[in-house]
């Protein structure tokens, strides 16, 4: 990242996630190998980017952290000397339902933070769709901001987009780029997808970095694809096709954060609101 100006470039890794998860992993690495040969020093893959498959028994598709997935991506972030924000996993924790956790690793393979999905997809749409990740995850608790070289980021992890209060949190925390590691549907996300990341870069002033799966699961639900970077002001500076895998390299401007917040100053307002301890009154 240059010192003058605080620019950096993210790869976004597309993958259509299946059951075979050496498969998963083996593209996965390919990709984020090309990525780093572009010059990306940071690269962020889609949720679940291990295993998308039968849900019946998540335990068991579970893994810890130590596992093969995230200890595949802290090699290769210390190999290639590149920040990875690790998608998501299903994460074991003792003996309850697993976690949907996304892990940023640091360029010496070191894991910086974690952040677990806290608003799980639940719909039931009669002959149109159903979707119940509670029956098969757990949620997180909390928000996580990571305060890194290349700059202070925040995580949210699919659905987590239809809750505008997580992203204010981050944001008053300092969050310059949020990144949504996905498995969005495409009968959500013809609709929602790109309204909704474009809402949140808008509002909050950031970077939305959304990284999407693009197959389908085994009960044959699609994912919509169409990764994208978003940029402060709402355009869409990169999107990826609707299916298949993809890596895109975009670069990420952080002085125009700072820029539009200082030109218009809506972060300072959202800070000021949320220190709030309590309303007024209301008469």
């Amino acid at each position: 990242m240059s010192k003058r100006r605080r620019i950096f470039k993210v790869g976004l890794v597309q993958l259509d996630v299946g059951p075979d998860i050496r498969d998963n992993l083996r593209r996965a690495r390919l990709l984020c190998e090309r990525a780093a040969r572009r010059g990306a020093d940071l690269i962020c893959l889609p949720e679940l980017f291990n295993y998308m498959g039968d849900f019946h028994h998540p335990c068991e598709a579970a893994e810890k952290v130590a596992g093969p997935s995230i200890s595949m991506l802290r090699n290769l972030a210390a190999e290639h000397r590149v920040h990875i924000v690790a998608g998501s996993i299903l994460e074991r924790r003792g003996r309850r339902l697993p976690l949907n956790t996304c892990f940023l690793i640091g360029p010496d393979g070191e894991i910086l933070a974690r952040y677990s999905k806290m608003y799980l997809f639940d719909i039931d749409i009669p002959g149109r769709i159903h979707y119940s990740e509670s029956r098969v995850m757990r949620p997180g608790s909390h928000a996580t901001v990571a305060r890194t070289k290349l700059g202070t980021f925040g995580f949210a992890i699919c659905n987590d987009l239809r809750y505008p209060e997580l992203f204010r949190r981050m944001i008053s925390a300092g969050s310059e780029v949020i990144f949504l590691p996905s498995a969005f549907t495409r009968f959500t996300g013809r609709d929602h997808w790109l309204t909704l990341t474009r809402a949140r870069a808008i509002e909050n002033q950031c970077y939305i970095v959304a990284v999407n799966q693009s197959g389908r699961n085994a009960e044959g639900v699609r994912f919509f694809g169409s990764s994208v970077v978003v940029d402060p002001w709402g355009r869409v500076l990169k999107e990826a096709p609707a299916k298949g895998d993809a890596m895109l390299i975009c670069p990420i401007d952080l002085n125009a954060v700072a820029r539009l917040r200082k030109q218009l100053p809506a972060v300072k307002k959202i800070r000021k609101f949320i220190s709030l301890k309590r309303f007024g009154p209301h008469k």
